[in-house]
């Protein structure tokens, strides 16, 4: 039971660092599920630990406590799935963690939907999440759509 408890404080934990990017990831039954499906327990850990901006390898094992041969093992894990992107400065290798909206909804369900087959059930997910409809000015954090009535 506390390995349960446990999963959904770090999926909370994520959640939480996603939704202070540009643009967040509110709080929405759905989210869960989809990041249960998307991370593991120890990227979603790393993600929830993630500074903002470009990272190199070594700012990562100082906020995760992460030897970096584990946190490599992990950060690979998730650039397979766009949840993490890399680029190159002055022959060093930088991480940046994936926003959700324009990042790991289409990186991921992209690069991985055909090999997952829990996936196609829950792509209309970001749709419930992101646009819902309503009425205009009702406090949501993100994107609505008016209703038409």
């Amino acid at each position: 039971m506390g390995h349960i408890a446990g999963k959904e404080e770090i999926l909370k934990q994520l959640r939480k660092r996603l939704h202070q990017n540009p643009i967040g990831l509110p709080e929405h039954p759905s989210v869960y599920e989809i990041l249960a499906i998307l991370f593991t327990d120890k990227e979603a850990e790393v993600g929830s630990k993630f500074p903002f901006g470009v990272v190199t390898i070594e700012e990562l094992q100082r906020v995760t406590g992460m030897n970096k041969d584990e946190l490599e093992e992990i950060l690979k894990g998730m650039m397979k799935k766009g949840l993490v992107i890399t680029s190159k400065k002055d022959h060093e290798v930088r991480y940046i963690l994936s926003m959700s909206m324009v990042g790991f909804f289409e990186f991921t369900f992209e690069a991985i939907s055909g090999a997952d087959t829990r996936l196609p059930k829950h792509t209309g997910m970001g749709s419930r999440i992101f646009f819902t409809r309503d009425k205009p000015g009702s406090g949501s954090p993100l994107q609505r759509c008016p209703s038409k009535s």
